[in-house]
């Protein structure tokens, strides 16, 4: 692992707790590389210590979609659905 240093005023600190805060950002920052298909979900689960489940979770609450589809797959998939 590696460490890195940020500031933020002692406020915000306070107001989160510093452990708190350092994992909001930890969650914050494999989120967003999931978001920009960087990290696989299994792998953002293995750096966050979740099991897979937790993760799907964590992403629930975070407003993180489960799968990226084009659009054109989601009207395919729907047109097909209304076809059976």
């Amino acid at each position: 692992m590696k460490a890195i240093s940020v500031e933020f005023p002692d406020e915000i600190v306070e107001l989160f707790g510093e452990n708190e805060l350092e994992a909001s950002l930890r969650k914050w920052a494999v989120l967003e590389l999931l978001r920009a298909g960087k990290l696989s979900s299994g792998k953002a689960a293995e750096i966050l210590g979740m099991t897979r489940w937790e993760f799907m979770e964590l992403m629930s609450d975070y407003d993180v979609p489960m799968a990226d589809f084009p659009e054109e797959e989601l009207e395919r998939q729907l047109a097909e659905k209304a076809g059976e």
